[in-house]
């Protein structure tokens, strides 16, 4: 599990608005503690979920294309919805890789969105 994978994710029921069920999220804590959550089998990560819904993406959200990431559809991760999970709410492979370039376009929405 590195920083940028895709994985699928059970976030449980959405309260006012949040992301909710089933969602491709990426991974975005560090690697170092990515790799102790994944040899250990326990622990959390940090993520940003993902929406098809990509009518309107604002500077806090990063568009990612179908063809860029491996996913099937274009989607956008949602920086303002960053949260902490359980890694035994992940599925047990990743689904797709965020580039380096968009990595970057992430991280500066987490900055825009936490004031960073």
């Amino acid at each position: 599990m590195r920083r940028g994978d895709i994985y699928v994710a059970d976030l449980g029921a959405a309260r006012s608005g949040g992301a909710n069920k089933h969602r491709l999220v990426v991974i975005v804590s560090a690697d170092s503690l990515n790799r102790t959550v994944a040899r250990l089998g326990a622990g959390a990560v940090t993520i940003v979920p993902l929406t098809s819904n990509v009518t309107r993406v604002y500077d806090f959200q990063v568009l990612l294309l179908a063809e860029e990431t491996g996913l099937e559809q274009d989607s956008k991760a949602q920086a303002e919805q960053i949260r902490t999970v359980s890694f035994a709410r992940l599925s047990k492979a990743s689904v797709g890789q965020v580039p380096a370039t968009l990595m970057t376009r992430l991280d500066a929405a987490l900055r825009l969105h936490l004031s960073l």
